[in-house]
């Protein structure tokens, strides 16, 4: 999705001014009532061994432990496993600003600890359509702890990709880890220790219930949450098992301090949209990065400057299905000259139309290399024809990987993966080339990454 939009927020880190609000260190040995409840059991798959027994929860040297247990003890109970969470439901509620939570958590086959948000109304509000905000969520024996939202949008009608809805990022297993998120008018922001790990921002106007992220009040869910009854992915042999949490704090923003602008097409959900006209080139601006480009839209013309291919990519993507655009600013650049895809590794015979798909989708995310032998179920008339597609969407075909100098970028390599699994792995690799670490070390793990993003969409569709 809309990667421009994502960076024109410059990192909260950095440029946000927070004030720290609310805070709770569980020092005090005992949870506060004005603030905590225990989570009851209930039917929801994360609920059902919920309990309210004294030997799930403890406070040990400043934390919050939260326990998973085989239920060998309460008699009167029929729940195979017993699972200790607590929430502020009806007790307390975060606007816009920051949540931080540092955590420690055991893992183990079938133990599932998250700490997440839902949003609290006067009014009900149907699950999904209030959003769901995963700030962490981690499985079995991930590598990763995974950043997901759900909406309307990416539950019900299933729009997954655009944007993308969920993110892995590494943590120190074994480790106290700080999670938090920023939530804005205009996007979710996700970190691990500080580090930025994925940004959900509100796409076309958060049409189709996107993004109900900005509508209430949140508040906070902490758990151990264990499989269903009859799991044979419990590993009954790791349990107990633990979440600690050494705090929770609340940041908002200083106003008096932060004068840094929200884009105002998405921090004004009323913000007036015009039909788009045309779009002429600033000839007057020139950058030295060949990627770079400068987009100003007003009243629906487009001023662009630098690269006009990702522009008008970039540009395709703001136009609703109204034919309207809003006022708006984009500057952006990647940091690396190469970002290609490889498929000399495809098991399959590749057809015109297949290939044209990927180049579709590496434009989307604004790749710039596509490295193919030509060999496929593709006349050579059709492979010039594709090469020509290419190269109008600024994707340059090669034979071969060329040399990379100073290791300025990376190839990913594809082989028999789906639509599904091909996209996701474009996108992240997209993140992955515009900010962090770049080499072999970033494009390694690609296909266990995928194949944790599809085990999660098949268990979220049954």
């Amino acid at each position: 999705m809309l990667f421009s939009f994502v960076l024109t927020l410059v990192p909260a880190q950095e440029h946000r001014r927070y004030v720290l609000v609310w805070h709770d260190e569980f020092d005090s040995g005992v949870l506060d009532p004005e603030v905590w409840s225990k989570i009851p059991r209930s039917k929801a798959n994360w609920a059902v061994h919920m309990s309210k027994d004294e030997s799930l929860y403890a406070f040990e040297e400043g934390d919050l432990v939260l326990r998973g247990v085989v239920n060998d003890y309460l008699e009167k109970d029929t729940a195979t496993f017993l699972t200790g969470g607590v929430w502020c439901k009806e007790k307390k509620t975060f606007g816009f600003g920051r949540i931080e939570v540092r955590a420690k958590f055991d893992v183990a086959q079938g133990y599932w600890p998250a700490i997440w948000m839902l949003p609290w109304t006067n009014h009900a509000v149907n699950w999904p359509n209030g959003g769901e905000i995963d700030i962490m969520e981690h499985f079995s024996y991930s590598p990763f702890v995974n950043h997901t939202v759900h909406s309307h949008y990416t539950h019900d009608l299933g729009r997954r990709r655009r944007p993308p809805y969920t993110a892995y990022k590494y943590y120190d297993a074994g480790q106290y880890n700080t999670y938090a998120v920023e939530r804005f008018r205009d996007s979710l922001v996700f970190f691990v220790n500080d580090r930025r790990a994925f940004s959900y921002p509100r796409y076309r106007n958060g049409q189709n219930g996107q993004f109900p992220f900005d509508q209430y009040e949140f508040y906070l869910i902490m758990d151990a949450q264990l499989g269903l009854d009859g799991s044979p992915s419990i590993d009954v042999e790791r349990l107990p098992v633990e979440l600690r949490i050494d705090f929770v704090r609340y940041y908002e923003l200083d106003t008096k301090t932060d004068v840094i602008p929200e884009p105002q097409d998405y921090q004004q959900p009323g913000t007036r949209r015009f039909r788009y006209r045309r779009m002429v080139m600033n000839g007057k601006e020139q950058f030295d990065n060949p990627d770079e480009y400068h987009i100003i839209v007003k009243r629906g013309k487009a001023k662009v400057s630098g690269n006009m291919k990702w522009a008008q990519s970039t540009l395709t993507q703001l136009i609703g299905e109204d034919g309207k655009i809003a006022n708006l600013e984009i500057h952006d650049k990647a940091v690396c000259s190469y970002r290609g895809v490889s498929l000399d590794k495809y098991e399959k015979k590749l057809t015109f139309d297949e290939v044209k798909s990927i180049l579709e989708t590496m434009a989307f995310y604004k790749l710039n290399y596509l490295q193919w032998n030509g060999k496929g179920d593709c006349s050579k008339a059709e492979v010039n024809s594709l090469k020509e597609y290419a190269s109008n969407m600024g994707i340059i075909m090669v034979d071969a990987i060329p040399a990379i100098p100073n290791n300025r970028g990376g190839f990913l390599s594809l082989n028999a993966f789906g639509p599904e699994e091909v996209e996701a792995l474009m996108a992240f690799s997209e993140r992955c080339w515009r900010g962090e670490i770049v080499g072999e070390s970033r494009l390694a793990n690609f296909k266990e990454r995928v194949e944790i993003h599809k085990t999660r969409f098949q268990n979220k569709k049954q």
